[in-house]
């Protein structure tokens, strides 16, 4: 239960979706627009720079909890109808499948 303080950013945000889906407050909006192009940036530049990918796989969280956090984001934006933030999730969650997959093969 150590990893737990390494998945507290996670935890945070997907409370602020869950606030966000209920109340569509615009400052919520605002950050978390800017946390999800961040997020997206970061697992596209993971493509193109080892160095990321290898840092990210350091962390003791079990990679079940990140597809435990992003099938609970994506149903929550689907469920608020947020379309476009529920399908940048599901890209984020499509690259970091394929990032796990391939730093499983070497």
């Amino acid at each position: 239960m150590a990893w737990l303080k390494d998945a507290l950013l996670d935890i945070i945000i997907l409370l602020f979706i869950l606030s966000y889906v209920i109340s569509a407050n615009s400052i919520i909006q605002i950050v978390l627009w800017v946390y999800t192009a961040l997020l997206l940036l970061s697992k596209i530049l993971a493509f193109f720079m080892p160095s990321l990918q290898q840092r990210a796989n350091k962390t003791e969280v079990p990679p079940y909890f990140y597809h435990v956090v992003y099938a609970l984001t994506v149903g929550l934006f689907i469920f608020g109808s947020y379309y476009y933030f529920a399908g940048v999730w599901s890209l984020i969650w499509l690259a970091s499948i394929y990032q796990y997959a391939t730093s499983n093969k070497k």
